[in-house]
């Protein structure tokens, strides 16, 4: 199974494509995680969120009963495009300083979350990350 991490804006962007491809992202998530502590920065996996209404459908894709196993779930919460772009940035950074596997799809996949990330933030759109299975 494949994972991709992947950017949800708060509200489209007329006449811009917000996708990116993040599977180099999802593979490297414990390296970039374990690059994120060691340097300083927030980790992508923070920026992670999602609407209950998505974690539920998740939940019970997943088998799980959720008249069983009873929770409330988070809200949905969004952050600003400038918080993202100092995490993608400085794993950039880093990556491009160290030896990493994968290195050059996980710059790219970066590059494309940076590029989103800069227009959201110049039309002062709010973002969150999500993980596709």
């Amino acid at each position: 199974m494949s994972v991709a991490l992947y950017v949800v804006l708060e509200q489209e962007i007329p006449g811009f494509n917000h996708s990116v491809n993040g599977k180099a992202l999802g593979r490297a998530a414990s390296v970039l995680d374990a690059l994120a502590a060691e340097i300083g920065v927030q980790p992508l996996m923070e920026f992670f969120s999602a609407s209950p209404e998505e974690l539920v459908g998740f939940a019970e894709s997943q088998g799980v009963n959720l008249k069983e196993n009873a929770t409330r779930w988070p809200t949905e919460r969004w952050f600003p495009a400038e918080d993202g772009l100092k995490t993608v940035r400085a794993l950039t950074q880093e990556i491009e300083s160290k030896k990493v596997d994968q290195a050059e799809r996980i710059l790219s996949d970066l590059e494309e979350f940076r590029r989103v990330l800069e227009v959201a933030k110049e039309n002062c759109v709010k973002w969150h990350l999500a993980v596709d299975f």
